[in-house]
C-alpha cells in the first residue's frame, strides 16, 4: 500500500497502521514496515500482520475497482511491482512458473528489474519474486519473467497454476532457481 505522508519514515520502519479502504468497510488495524520512501509523497508499505478477512477485503475493493472497468468478468491477481522509480499495483490474468503479464498503463522498459509481490491464495503468506521485464505494451501492461524464486515460491505458484489447469503437465523449472 502506498502512503502520501509528509514526514518520511525510513525502509525497515515499523508501523501500526488504522485505515478505512472504503466508507462501507470497517476499520483495518494492522502492522507494516516501509518498503520504499519516494521523497515530498510518501511511502510504501507491506503489511507484516494483518487479520486474514481485513486482507480479504482489502484485495475484494482492488478487484472490483479495477473489474468495474471491464466489458467481460475476469479473476484478477493484484500485484504490487516495486521498481526504481516507485511502486505501482498491477492486475495480471496469467501466471507461470516462469513468468506473468502485469496490466500497467505506466511503462517500464524491457530489462528493467522488478520486485513483485503477489498472494496466490488469501490465507497463504505473499509471494515474493524478483523479476525482469521481457516487453511492453503501451497503455496495457507488461510481460515479466522471474528470475529469483524461492523453492516454496515456485512450487505454489506451481501448484496453482496446476489448479486452473487441470489438463497441464508439471511445467519444467526455470533455470536459474
Amino acid at each position: 500500500m502506498f502512503l502520501g505522508i509528509a514526514q518520511p519514515l525510513a525502509p525497515g520502519t515499523d508501523l501500526l497502521v488504522r485505515f478505512r479502504p472504503a466508507k462501507h468497510l470497517p476499520v483495518i488495524e494492522a502492522k507494516a514496515r516501509v518498503c520504499y520512501l519516494v521523497p515530498g509523497r510518501g511511502i510504501g508499505i507491506e503489511f507484516t500482520d494483518i487479520q486474514p478477512e481485513q486482507r480479504r477485503h482489502i484485495l475484494r475493493l482492488i478487484h472490483h475497482r479495477h473489474a468495474s472497468r471491464r466489458r467481460f468478468p475476469r479473476v484478477p491477481l493484484a500485484t504490487q511491482v516495486e521498481h526504481a522509480e516507485g511502486s505501482l499495483i498491477g492486475f495480471c490474468r496469467d501466471v507461470s512458473t516462469g513468468g506473468m503479464f502485469v496490466e500497467t498503463n505506466q511503462a517500464l522498459d524491457p530489462g528493467q528489474q522488478l520486485n513483485l509481490r503477489f498472494h496466490l491464495d488469501n490465507e497463504e503468506p505473499i509471494v515474493k519474486t524478483e523479476a525482469e521485464v521481457l516487453y511492453q505494451i503501451p497503455r496495457v501492461g507488461i510481460g515479466v519473467q522471474f528470475t529469483e524464486v524461492s523453492p516454496e515460491d515456485y512450487e505454489r505458484i506451481r501448484e496453482y497454476v496446476s489448479r486452473r489447469d487441470s489438463s497441464a503437465e508439471p511445467p519444467e523449472k526455470p533455470s536459474g532457481h
